[in-house]
C-alpha cells in the first residue's frame, strides 16, 4: 500500500523519510510519501501526521500534545477529537449498548459528562463543532452556537453545546452512514448508497460549495456515485466509485495537488498511478491532502 500527499509541509508533516522537518518545502503535486503492507491515517494536525502501519504507528512532523496522546494510547484514541478552539470531546463506555459523550479541558482532568447516548462509532471535529456518528447511523452535533451552520440542525429551544441529532439525516441513517469528515467550518457524511451530504460555513466567509449552509445538502457531480469524502481546513476531496479524484476549495498551499490558488468548482485530479493500482481512501489535513493507493492484482 502507498500513501500519497500534496500540500503544506512546513513542519515536515509529509516527510516519513527522516529528512529535516522544520522548513520543509510544500509538495506541489501528489507524490508517494510512504509504503507499507497496510497504512491508515489516524490523525493530522497543523504540524504533524500520525499513521498506523503494519509495523506500528509512525509520526511525521512535530506532534502536538493531542497527537502525542493518541500515539501513547493502545488503541490510538479513535474515540476522541480536538476542535480548532482546543476543546476535546470523546465517547466512553456507558450503560449496556450505550456510550457517554464527554468533554475534556485536558486528559489529565476528569471529563465533563454531556450525557448518555446510543453506541457511537466515530467522532470528528472542525473549528467550532463536534460531530459523532452512532452505530445506528444517527449523527449528533454540538459546539459553539455562534456558528449555527456548523451544527446542521435547528438549535431553537435546544442548547448548541448539548449533543443533538441532525434531524435532516435521520432517514439516511436507517439506510446507513459509513463515514463523517469535518474541518474548518464544514462537515460531510458518506452514505452506504454512495451519496455525500454536506453542511456548514460561517457568516462573512465565502461558502466552499454553492448552496452550503446550515441544512445538509447532497453533493451532485454530474450524477456520480461517491466512494469516499474528506474535508480539510478550507478544501475538500471526493473519490467516485469510478475511481475519479476531485478537489475543491483553496489551493494556496497546493493541497489540491494542482497549480491553482483556488478551485471554485470541483476539478478532477489525475494521479500517475500504475496499472493495477486503485485509490482505496482519502484524508484531508490542515492544508494538505492524502490519498491511499493499493494494488488490485
Amino acid at each position: 500500500m502507498e500513501l500519497w500527499a500534496s500540500g503544506f509541509n512546513a513542519w515536515g508533516q509529509l516527510n516519513f523519510s527522516g529528512a529535516d522537518r522544520v522548513g520543509a518545502q510544500d509538495l506541489q503535486h501528489f507524490i508517494r510519501i510512504l509504503e507499507d503492507e497496510s497504512i491508515r491515517v489516524l490523525r493530522t494536525s497543523v504540524s504533524a501526521t500520525l499513521v498506523l502501519t503494519q509495523r506500528g504507528t509512525r509520526i511525521a512532523g512535530s506532534p502536538d500534545e493531542f497527537i502525542q496522546h493518541c500515539q501513547k494510547e493502545s488503541d490510538n484514541a479513535p474515540s476522541a477529537a480536538i476542535a480548532g478552539n482546543e476543546k476535546i470531546a470523546a465517547f466512553i463506555p456507558g450503560g449496556p449498548n450505550q456510550h457517554r459523550l464527554v468533554e475534556y479541558k485536558n486528559f489529565e482532568d476528569a471529563p465533563t459528562i454531556l450525557g448518555e447516548f446510543e453506541e457511537m462509532q466515530d467522532i470528528v471535529a472542525n473549528q467550532t463543532t463536534f460531530t459523532a456518528l452512532a452505530k445506528s447511523g444517527h449523527i449528533y452535533t454540538w459546539g459553539d452556537g455562534r456558528y449555527p451552520n456548523c451544527l446542521g440542525r435547528d438549535i431553537d429551544g435546544n442548547s448548541a453545546d448539548v449533543p443533538g441529532i441532525v434531524d435532516d439525516l435521520v432517514e439516511l441513517a436507517a439506510r446507513g452512514i459509513t463515514k463523517i469528515s469535518s474541518a474548518g467550518y464544514v462537515t460531510a457524511a458518506l452514505t452506504k448508497d454512495n451519496d455525500v451530504y454536506v453542511w456548514g460555513g460561517r457568516a462573512g466567509q465565502k461558502p466552499m460549495l454553492e448552496g452550503l449552509g446550515g441544512t445538509p445538502i447532497p453533493l451532485d457531480l454530474d450524477g456520480e456515485d461517491f466512494f469516499d469524502v474528506a474535508v480539510g481546513m478550507d478544501h475538500m476531496l471526493i473519490v467516485t466509485t469510478g475511481q475519479k479524484l476531485f478537489a475543491v476549495g483553496s489551493g494556496k498551499s497546493r493541497q489540491l495537488g494542482l497549480d491553482v490558488e483556488e478551485a471554485e468548482d470541483w476539478i478532477e485530479v489525475k494521479l500517475p498511478l500504475q496499472e493495477g493500482q486503485r485509490i482505496v481512501g482519502i484524508h484531508a489535513g490542515y492544508k494538505n491532502s492524502f490519498v491511499l493507493v493499493d494494488n488490485t492484482t
